[in-house]
C-alpha cells in the first residue's frame, strides 16, 4: 500500500483524516442512536464535510512526487477513471510523470 515516492506518514495521516471526516459526514445514518437529534442531523455532518474537504484539498495540493513534484493524488482523482483512481493511488509503484519509484 502506498508505493509511490511521497511522504508516506503525511499522506496516510491525511487519508485517515479524510475517512474520519467521511464518518462524521454520515452521522445522520449512524448518529441518531448515539447523539441528540439536532446534533446528529446537522452539526456533526457539517463538521465532517469541512474536515473531509480540508483533508481532500490537502491531499490534492500537497501529495507530490519527491522527484518531479507532480501532484499524484490529484492525478488519481482527476486524470484516472473514477472506478480505479483511489485504488491506483494506493497501489501504483511509480510516478506517471517521471516514472520514479519509491
Amino acid at each position: 500500500m502506498l508505493w509511490l515516492p511521497v511522504n508516506k506518514v503525511g499522506t496516510l495521516g491525511m487519508l485517515v483524516i479524510l475517512v474520519f471526516g467521511g464518518i462524521l459526514a454520515a452521522a445522520p445514518v449512524w448518529g441518531q442512536s448515539l447523539l441528540p437529534g439536532h446534533t446528529a442531523l446537522l452539526e456533526v455532518p457539517m463538521v465532517g464535510v469541512v474536515v473531509a474537504g480540508l483533508a481532500f484539498a490537502g491531499l490534492c495540493g500537497l501529495v507530490r512526487c519527491r522527484h518531479c513534484r507532480y501532484r499524484l493524488f490529484w492525478h488519481a482523482v482527476a486524470r484516472r477513471s473514477h472506478e480505479d483512481g483511489i485504488t491506483w493511488f494506493l497501489t501504483a509503484r511509480q510516478c506517471p510523470q517521471c516514472h520514479a519509484s519509491a
